[in-house]
């Protein structure tokens, strides 16, 4: 009798080992957009998904941080295709402030062209920066919203 309850419990214990580590790989948020740059300024932006829910996860020019990132809440992501030619991107609005992050790739004139790149836009002052090759975009599987 003991060794059947041991024998069950032992076959129980693998099935709540694996319940819990399939909910917590749900509740990750996945990086969708990174973009590092040093040029005008140094420039690091990380953009995650979490469910249905976008963050800026990291802003940081010139060694500094974007202050109160988790006030932005206003987001929206846009497509634009033609014929060999696509861009995603993703906007972040915060008062009279927009961050645009977004990719670019395109087949034209027998040229491969791919680019991540951030735009900052205020008033009528806009800064952009095209990103390294250590940065990735996944804006393509987002829907537009």
């Amino acid at each position: 009798m003991t060794k059947s309850k041991l024998s069950n419990a032992l076959w129980v214990l693998p099935l709540f080992l694996v319940a819990s580590c399939s909910a917590s790989q749900r509740d990750e948020a996945e990086i969708i957009f990174k973009c590092h740059a040093e040029q005008p300024k140094s420039i690091d932006v990380v953009i995650s998904k979490m469910d249905n829910t976008f963050k800026l996860e990291q802003f940081n020019i010139a060694s500094s941080k974007l202050a109160n990132a988790e006030l932005i809440s206003d987001v929206s992501k846009s497509s634009f295709h033609r014929s060999l030619v696509t861009e995603h991107s993703m906007t972040f609005t915060h008062g009279d402030s927009e961050f645009i992050v977004s990719d670019y790739y395109s087949e034209e004139l027998n040229m491969i062209t791919k680019e991540t790149s951030v735009t900052i836009q205020k008033i009528a002052k806009k800064e952009y920066w095209l990103c390294d090759d250590s940065g990735f975009s996944k804006l393509g599987s987002v829907e537009d919203f």
